[in-house]
């Protein structure tokens, strides 16, 4: 049977998505990537590449009729509106093309192990959801107000008890998909905490500490075999496969001086490992640059989130903090540096 997958994202984040579909290719044995293309020009060019395991989808296709999600659009950014289309892409693809399992990818990944044994992992519980932990380290455990699980990986099975879930959050999104944290919620992630409590038969939470490795949980993990992409996990001392990384925060300073997103002044961070995962994954976005650059003059450069990047440095200030906090912040603010790696 073939795995289904199914992401987002814009003609800005092109590189990426081919590197992530790249690395399925690599990894797994037969697959689909169903890709909502969020502009006119990642659509064209997806269409152009033809790419065997690639369905591109029409923006305007995918909004079409829909009045709800319409007019959300009108007052989020961009990367908000993004959020708002995850739980809807998943549906459209079940819907349209009557697929019987469908699993969210964040673009900013790349799989190193066939993704198919977080699915089988799932299968063998009998439910028919998964979400993923985050695993925050110690130092990063204040981030556990954005959400304890990721929107990174997220398995949904064509049945009612999962249409259900999917449909509530679609319509949680509609409401409010907000980059401003109020306490109950935050983007498409904040929603995902409730739902092992409240479908304890049909949501698991995946165990495979493989899955995810990322900035806010690198911390964990120790380098073991760089060839093969095992790590050590500093938890039970076991040693791990690495399934997915999340290259999430990746933001360019220029062409070849990049923030990792990893924060630099952690002393519990096998930064020897960091910098070999950073540079063989920017590598791989350089060729996409290149080759995009060349064949279709695109020229690509992330410098900050699209969530962020409409609004201007105040209009930030006042959305993202109470009264109280941005004069804790204004008077306290936090010394945090950025783990930078160079190509050249």
């Amino acid at each position: 049977m073939s795995q289904v997958y199914c992401t987002l994202y814009n003609s800005n984040y092109l590189d990426k998505g081919l590197v992530l579909y790249d690395s399925l290719c690599e990894c797994a044995k037969d697959f689909k990537l169903y890709v909502l293309c969020m502009d006119d020009k990642c659509y064209e060019v997806l269409n152009d590449l033809h790419l065997e395991h690639h369905i591109p989808i029409k923006l305007s296709d995918f909004e079409e009729n829909d009045v709800e999600l319409l007019r959300a659009k009108e007052n989020r950014t961009f990367g908000e509106y993004c959020w708002t289309c995850t739980p809807g892409i998943i549906l459209y693809v079940m819907n349209t093309y009557k697929e019987d399992i469908c699993t969210y990818l964040d673009v900013d990944m790349y799989f190193y192990k066939d993704p198919i044994i977080l699915i089988d992992e799932m299968e063998k519980t009998g439910k028919s959801v998964m979400v993923v932990p985050h695993r925050f380290t110690k130092e990063n455990k204040h981030l556990e107000k954005n959400g304890r699980f990721c929107v990174e990986f997220n398995t949904f099975r064509n049945n009612p008890e999962s249409i259900k879930i999917l449909i509530k959050w679609k319509n949680d999104c509609i409401d409010c998909c907000s980059s401003i944290n109020d306490g109950k919620r935050f983007g498409d992630q904040k929603y995902l905490d409730e739902w092992p409590e409240l479908y304890p038969d049909v949501v698991h939470i995946c165990h495979n500490e493989g899955a995810g490795t990322a900035p806010w949980n690198i911390g964990w993990y120790k380098k073991e075999d760089s060839y093969n992409h095992v790590v050590r996990y500093k938890k039970d001392n076991s040693l791990v496969p690495i399934v997915f990384h999340h290259f999430a925060g990746v933001a360019y300073i220029s062409r070849y001086q990049i923030r990792t997103g990893v924060i630099a002044n952690i002393d519990t961070i096998d930064y020897e490992f960091v910098e070999e995962l950073y540079v063989e994954y920017l590598n791989k976005l350089e060729d996409k640059k290149k080759l995009l650059e060349k064949e279709y003059d695109i020229d690509l450069l992330l410098k900050a989130h699209p969530a962020y990047n409409n609004l201007n440095k105040w209009q930030r200030l006042l959305r993202n903090l109470s009264f109280l906090y941005r004069v804790k912040y204004l008077i306290h603010p936090p010394q945090i540096t950025i783990f930078i790696v160079n190509l050249k």
